[in-house]
């Protein structure tokens, strides 16, 4: 536990990042903020204004960058720069495909092993899924219905939602990007997916300049097809995702934290049931499995830059099929 931490960014995951790594037993944490002073409670750690700052006195051995999604390229670059081999960035890696190929040349000139943030990948429910998928508990996968939804103005009650990251454009929000979680599960479980059909628009009274609805029609490179819902709009968190086969069908949802199965042949619902599992307990996980990777050694949950960059470019493709009103090919 004596590695040298390097904290970018202390906003809401920032600073539950900066609680689980104290509780894992990591102390020696630097903390890049924009006044670069100490909080109160937080004097025992290191402020620096930016990430060169901290770099200039330090040699880390990892950084965790939790910073605004519109800020995330520029952030890992100079992190990147700096010689930081291992390094986890929030999800999603940017608001837009601008600057990737950039970052991904120098992430392989440097040989950095970067993780982002896909924390759902250590859900029990959606690693449940995987395995019934994988293994063919269902049969031949044919659809699947997946969605996700909650009121914009109760995610963060500790501030006003119209002054959020998810109200601006310029800040790299909105429903696609802010759940941006159901475009990189689908491509995970079921992928890689071959199309895309987005309508994406801001329809409902909410206070933003971004999108509030986003419906999409996926057809995998199997031939698999489903249908994508996301919005911040429902009054209670609701994220689902039903996946059908010729054989019987898994639903995972996340709010009741149980996934179920039924199958053909018995027409009985099989119920596995986490709710013992708080979700925090994830963002602990993958923190600590991070921790423990490296570029070499990589826990198969962690989602590496390259495939990452895949859940960005379905938003992107998605916006443009709205645009254009034609399905678009990945």
């Amino acid at each position: 536990m004596n590695q040298n931490i390097l904290l970018v960014g202390l906003g809401s995951i920032g600073t539950r990042h900066l609680a689980n790594l104290l509780k894992l037993g990591y102390k020696n944490i630097s903390i890049v903020t924009r006044s670069g002073k100490a909080k109160k409670g937080m004097e025992v750690h290191k402020f620096y204004i930016s990430i060169t700052d901290a770099c200039a006195a330090n040699n880390f051995d990892a950084a965790i960058i939790a910073t605004p999604t519109s800020n995330h390229i520029s952030d890992l670059l100079e992190t990147l720069e700096n010689d930081i081999k291992n390094i986890y960035l929030e999800k999603p890696i940017s608001n837009s495909l601008k600057g990737i190929k950039k970052i991904q040349e120098k992430a392989t000139l440097s040989s950095a092993h970067v993780i982002i943030g896909y924390d759902l990948h250590f859900d029990p429910g959606l690693l449940l899924m995987k395995e019934y998928i994988d293994t063919r508990k269902i049969g031949k996968v044919v659809s699947f219905v997946s969605e996700v939804g909650q009121y914009l103005p109760d995610w963060r009650p500790e501030i006003d939602y119209r002054n959020s990251m998810s109200a601006h454009k310029s800040m790299g929000g909105g429903v696609m990007l802010d759940l941006v979680h159901e475009f990189d599960y689908i491509n995970w479980l079921l992928g890689p997916i071959k199309s895309i059909s987005g309508k994406n628009n801001k329809i409902s009274n909410l206070e933003i300049n971004t999108e509030d609805v986003s419906v999409n029609i996926i057809e995998t490179a199997a031939g698999v097809l489903g249908t994508l819902h996301l919005d911040y709009l429902q009054c209670e968190l609701s994220r689902k995702c039903k996946v059908i086969g010729d054989e019987g069908v898994i639903i995972w949802d996340y709010g009741r934290s149980n996934v179920r199965f039924m199958s053909h042949h018995e027409r009985v619902w099989h119920t596995h049931d986490y709710s013992d599992y708080e979700r925090n307990d994830r963002f602990l996980d993958v923190i600590s499995s991070f921790m423990e990777s490296n570029k070499e050694h990589s826990d198969y949950r962690l989602v590496h830059f390259d495939e990452a960059v895949q859940s960005i470019k379905l938003v992107e493709l998605s916006k443009k099929s709205n645009i254009s009103n034609n399905v678009v090919s990945i």
